[in-house]
């Protein structure tokens, strides 16, 4: 090897070692373990992570609440609290939890007050290099801003959801109205302010770039499964036993939260097709601020054997999507690159094929028709739901087919460790070149 090689060998092996030196890192996020639903269990994986590359990893975060919109039994009543998590320290701080979540000035003052009371939390600790805010909500962008002015650290962005464009999606804010304006303005200084942001698809970066996001300062970087975890199982594995379901039933299943975005009374009015058919069962698992809502459709309805079942353990997880024949996905028309819903990763690492009730030209809609993991039907259409149920329970082969695209998929895109290690090296090059 010439003089040339060796010095370049040499500098590459120089930039890993400064790369890879301790960082003090803090990331600020409204969901943490033990919740199992939302973002709470990427920012664990995250966290965990960091902290096994060797990094000072501390994490602000709410009180559990989801998906009930409740602070759990042994939370209730604090303003602050410490707790380790797997090695990783947890500052809990005060949230204001809305009664009415649904009502678009409750949903802002329950995000407004973490983003305070984060900005507290954050000071009982070492001053970080890096602050990784988990958005929404973006007021933790203004949080972020303060500490960087007391500490000097780069501010790492990352969107899980795109705010306010889901929300005015789905209805709960009016485009041009005060609460949209001032969101706007926001979001604007959220952008501006980062240093880098993470978005987690494709159609999020162009969302941004088209709102005049340097391009160079948007980085693609999904979210990811534990695939030791979510193993696919035998779809006769007991948990079909535990819920009273028949091993010979074709069982189409939603799992996850339940809220405005998904536009699940699609599901429930197709399954009204299969009232009287006995080898058919749809069920939706979870909770959220909608499921009342969509228990009175089904009861509106005269649904019989349509079955709401509640949240499962975490660990239950993989029997029960693997017990499915046909795991389901609703959106309203209106979502189209806002969303990407982190249950599609866990639906295909299970192996089952995905029936999506979405826009076809959605994010959604295209992952699943570019990697044939399922079947995508217009949304908001029960009749054509359903037929798309009697051709998948019809075509057991195709069906298959789909599930097993799926497995492939996520073990070769969004396998937890190949996803960590970009983002890691993603953060710890951004602390190294300030």
């Amino acid at each position: 090897m010439g003089s040339s090689g060796r010095d370049r060998l040499v500098s590459q092996r120089l930039l890993e070692y400064v790369y890879r030196r301790p960082v003090k890192a803090l990331i600020l996020g409204l969901n943490y373990l033990p919740e199992s639903t939302s973002i709470g269990p990427y920012t664990a994986d995250l966290a965990e992570y960091l902290l096994d590359r060797g990094h000072d990893v501390r994490v602000v975060t709410g009180f559990p609440t989801a998906p009930q919109w409740k602070v759990w039994k042994g939370y209730e009543g604090k303003l602050f609290m410490r707790q380790v998590i797997r090695g990783v320290p947890v500052t809990r701080t005060y949230l204001y939890v809305p009664r009415h979540p649904k009502k678009a000035l409750q949903r802002i003052l329950f995000d407004c007050s973490f983003a305070v009371s984060a900005f507290i939390g954050s000071l009982f600790g070492k001053s970080p290099e890096l602050v990784i805010v988990i958005s929404p909500p973006l007021q933790l962008s203004v949080t972020a801003f303060l500490i960087r002015k007391l500490t000097r650290a780069r501010v790492f962005l990352e969107i899980q959801d795109l705010v306010p464009d889901a929300a005015i999606a789905v209805g709960a804010l009016r485009e041009g109205s005060r609460a949209v304006r001032i969101a706007r303005v926001l979001e604007r200084f959220a952008y501006r302010t980062a240093e880098s942001i993470g978005v987690i698809c494709d159609g999020m970066r162009y969302n941004l770039i088209s709102k005049s996001v340097p391009e160079q300062k948007v980085s693609l970087l999904p979210n990811y499964i534990d695939m030791s975890f979510m193993r696919p199982a035998s779809g006769q594995n007991g948990f079909r036993h535990l819920t009273g379901i028949g091993r010979e039933q074709f069982l189409v299943m939603y799992s996850g939260s339940i809220a405005g975005k998904q536009g699940l009374e699609t599901f429930v009015r197709a399954g009204a097709e299969f009232e009287a058919d006995p080898n058919v069962t749809c069920c939706v698992i979870g909770d959220g601020p909608y499921l009342p809502e969509l228990k009175k459709t089904a009861d509106a309805l005269g649904l019989q054997r349509f079955q709401f079942l509640a949240l499962q353990p975490r660990e239950l997880l993989p029997a029960q999507l693997s017990a499915a024949d046909v795991l389901v996905i609703t959106q309203r028309t209106t979502v189209r690159d806002v969303v990407f819903p982190g249950k599609m990763l866990y639906y295909m690492a299970a192996g089952r094929p995905i029936l999506a009730s979405v826009s076809k030209d959605s994010e959604t809609g295209r992952f699943i028709q570019d990697h044939a993991v399922g079947l995508v039907v217009a949304p908001e259409d029960p009749v054509l739901m359903a037929d798309a149920i009697r051709w998948m329970k019809s075509h057991p082969e195709e069906t298959r087919q789909f599930g097993l695209n799926g497995g492939r998929v996520v073990s070769s895109k969004f396998d937890r460790n190949v996803v960590l290690e970009k983002i890691s090296t993603h953060l710890e090059k951004q602390v190294m070149e300030r």
